[in-house]
């Protein structure tokens, strides 16, 4: 209870979206290749929007976990607690020929955007999580997609927790104003 006081008396710029506490201790969260084989999704419609213009995709479930596995477990402030599935951002944008985007923007079911630069994505490789504990996130779970930050989980301090998205629905490049 009073780590919790502690975390909720800070300004809310700086309240962290993710903390993984082993030994008292907290640490960033280590993405994994995930091995095991996921289950198929269990329907077709789409879930991603990616891209702009004639370029645009609209990408399902399927389309997403065709790229390569990953996993991570973190316990988060809001209760959840356990392992995320899902695929690297950075294998997304490879793929759909994004990766050389100098800024994208991410916006969610709600209409909450951001924009994000390439430095950011490039360098930290975030997770786009499709289940969790393999089972595919709900609109509950606030899925179906969302666009962790596994480095943040180390600091207290951060700010950059302000980049997690939930109910993500889309991505696409925007030209430098």
């Amino acid at each position: 209870m009073r780590k919790a006081l502690r975390i909720f008396s800070m300004p809310l710029y700086a309240a962290p979206i993710a903390l993984l506490v082993q030994g008292g201790m907290a640490t960033a969260a280590v993405i994994q290749t995930d091995k095991q084989a996921w289950p198929a999704p269990a329907h077709n419609a789409v879930v991603l929007q990616l891209g702009s213009g004639e370029t645009q995709r609209a990408l399902t479930l399927a389309d997403l976990e065709a790229l390569p596995h990953y996993k991570v477990t973190v316990s988060l402030i809001w209760g959840e607690q356990g392992t995320f599935q899902g695929i690297k951002l950075n294998d997304l944008l490879r793929r759909y020929g994004l990766s050389n985007s100098a800024t994208l923007r991410f916006s969610a079911a709600d209409r909450y955007t951001l924009d994000i630069g390439a430095a950011d994505w490039r360098q930290r490789d975030p997770l786009i999580a499709t289940r969790f504990e393999m089972r595919e996130l709900t609109i509950r779970q606030k899925g179906p997609l969302r666009l962790l930050w596994p480095d943040e989980t180390a600091s207290l301090e951060s700010t950059r927790g302000m980049l997690w998205i939930w109910n993500l629905v889309s991505i696409k490049p925007i030209a430098a104003e």
